[in-house]
């Protein structure tokens, strides 16, 4: 998952420096299915005060879907499955921001990004870490599901505050 987040940093600088066409070119095929992304559109539609509850609203049901002999790699493929559609709401709150910011804001954005991406890297692993061996993956997934999207609802939200 680390190299999945460190392709999607590099994805993201390039939204926000150089715009869609570039990015576009280093984009891997897009894994969101389109019933997550409407159903999460749908809840964060709902307004502000509602989106932190969106997070989880794919995975959850997906897990609790799943049997209890598969319940460990459920948590991971779930966690993944949404924070897919995360990613891509982030992607484009990015591209959108960075069409409204002048070129210095585009660059402090973009070291933002990095910085942020780092941050949530290493609080994933460490969470994983520290979790009982046969959890760790699934809650280092859901650690990195919630990042995304807590930093996807920030992002989104910035526009209408600049």
């Amino acid at each position: 998952m680390i190299a999945d987040m460190r392709g999607f940093l590099v994805i993201s600088v390039l939204v926000v420096q150089f715009g869609w066409a570039a990015a576009l070119a280093q984009m891997p095929p897009n894994p969101v299915q389109s019933a997550d992304r409407m159903q999460v559109a749908s809840c964060v539609r709902q307004g502000a005060a509602a989106s932190p509850a969106c997070i989880g609203l794919v995975a959850v049901p997906c897990v609790s879907a799943a049997s209890a002999s598969n319940r460990a790699q459920a948590e991971i493929a779930c966690a993944r499955r949404e924070e897919a559609v995360w990613r891509e709401r982030l992607t484009l709150a990015g591209a959108a921001l960075g069409r409204v910011l002048d070129t210095g804001a585009r660059s402090q954005f973009a070291a933002l990004q990095i910085a942020w991406q780092s941050y949530a890297v290493q609080k994933c692993a460490f969470y994983g870490a520290s979790q009982p061996p046969a959890r760790s993956a699934g809650l280092q997934a859901g650690c990195e599901l919630r990042e995304v999207a807590e930093r996807a609802l920030e992002v989104e939200r910035f526009p209408a505050r600049h």
